[in-house]
């Protein structure tokens, strides 16, 4: 049996090991800002397996782990990148979401399908590309590169704001970011995230946005509410009234800025995520102050003063005047060149041959409106696409499984993939 046919053999017989991994991964409580518990459970099995992998931390609490195959003999790299972070945890996500933990609900399996969030974002993928490159360090292949097999923590959004501050509450390509530029590099980079079998190498910016109305403290007896809602002493009055006018502004935000891409439909959406104000045992004073936080996407390499300007015109013409405060931008990007055209060609090659199927030629929507570590690589020049199996369409959150069957294929097309970039394969 030729290495290629012992690798996929391997893959195909570890489908047992990979459930297993799964669910080891998915139910390791290892929140946003504590991604080191898991990092080290991803360490480990590596070295139980007699694989090279790399524990790195990042701080106290965060780090990422990165296993190695190869020997880097002057070939092509690839890099494998899913990361650890799923959901925030704890007193925070109790209080204020007031339903279930993602963390603390973790995964199950029930035959082919695997249930929980934890799981489908991302430590399904992670455990895949695990499973691939254990197939080919345990083959008898000789690589001309190195794959890079990285678990990074903080993906997921984030950002430090009012006292939610330090390097605990960073997101969108934290630990990627870091690890990029402490030397872990490659000629190419797939982001393992569920995408339906289809491939994305563009994305959207993201920014989060900060709100602010202030008011006057009035007991309720003596409270002068002035002739309308806009003269409201109440900073949660008017900041009522702006959650309507944003998001009026989001929905045509979006229509007008919806654009077609190479990759599929690309649709900027905003959106208010929280919000602020007054004291909850207190509500017999009026709030003089009131936050909004929102998170709008942009367009790849878009400036957002003019959004901002926008944002502030619309309010202003509804006899609104917030403070706005941008407290998180990241810029979208799209890969180009030969090395991206290689690398799609690639993985559309080797999808043909796994699931003799054409890839599909578009993503879904969703998949090419969000920000995704992609974004880190491409903005250093690394040729980077998100690629990976289904997540079931789940829309909300918690919602679907993910099918075992289909992430046995994804590691084999990995692994193709990986295999042709070290030897350089054409995608003919």
């Amino acid at each position: 049996m030729d290495a290629t046919k012992e690798i996929l053999k391997d893959i195909e017989d570890s489908y047992e090991d990979l459930a297993e991994l799964m669910l080891r991964l998915g139910n390791t409580n290892s929140p946003f800002g504590s991604e080191a518990i898991l990092a080290t459970v991803v360490h480990d099995w590596y070295k139980a397996n007699g694989m090279v992998a790399n524990y790195v931390p990042i701080t106290a609490d965060r780090a990422a782990t990165v296993g190695l195959v190869g020997e880097n003999l002057g070939g092509k790299k690839i890099i494998f990148n899913a990361h650890l972070d799923t959901e925030a945890s704890g007193p925070e996500f109790d209080n204020l979401m007031n339903t279930q933990n993602p963390n603390d609900v973790g995964a199950r399996r029930d035959g082919d399908n695997i249930y929980g969030h934890t799981v489908q974002n991302d430590r399904g993928c992670m455990a895949m590309q695990m499973v691939m490159a254990r197939a080919i360090h345990r083959s008898n292949i000789k690589l001309a590169g190195q794959i890079i097999v990285i678990s990074s923590p903080g993906e997921t959004g984030a950002a430090p704001v009012d006292e939610f501050q330090g390097s605990k509450y960073v997101g969108k390509g934290f630990g990627t970011s870091f690890l990029t530029d402490h030397g872990y590099r490659a000629d190419y980079a797939v982001i393992a995230e569920t995408t339906d079998f289809a491939a994305s190498w563009i994305q959207t910016g993201a920014m989060y946005l900060k709100i602010i109305f202030r008011g006057k403290n009035m007991y309720t007896p003596r409270l002068l509410r002035g002739k309308s809602p806009l003269e409201s002493p109440n900073a949660l009055v008017r900041a009522a009234i702006a959650v309507g006018v944003f998001e009026d502004w989001a929905i045509e935000f979006e229509r007008r800025r919806t654009v077609e891409t190479d990759c599929g439909t690309m649709r900027p959406k905003a959106q208010i995520g929280a919000i602020r104000g007054g004291i909850p045992w207190r509500p017999n004073r009026s709030s003089t102050f009131c936050a909004l936080y929102a998170d709008i996407r942009t367009l790849p390499g878009e400036p957002t003063a003019g959004i901002i300007q926008e944002l502030r015109e619309v309010f202003a013409s509804q006899n609104l005047n917030p403070e706005i405060e941008i407290i998180m931008e990241k810029s979208g990007h799209e890969a180009k060149g030969e090395n991206i055209n290689q690398l799609r060609n690639l993985i559309a090659k080797n999808h043909r041959m796994i699931r003799s199927q054409e890839m599909p030629l578009t993503a879904e929507d969703a998949v090419v409106s969000m920000w995704r570590d992609t974004n880190v690589y491409n903005s250093r020049g690394i040729a980077s696409l998100t690629f990976g199996p289904s997540r079931g369409k789940a829309a909300g959150q918690g919602e679907g499984f993910i099918r075992i069957s289909d992430f046995i294929e994804c590691a084999k097309i990995y692994a193709l993939t990986a295999i042709d970039i070290s030897l350089g394969n054409s995608p003919s």
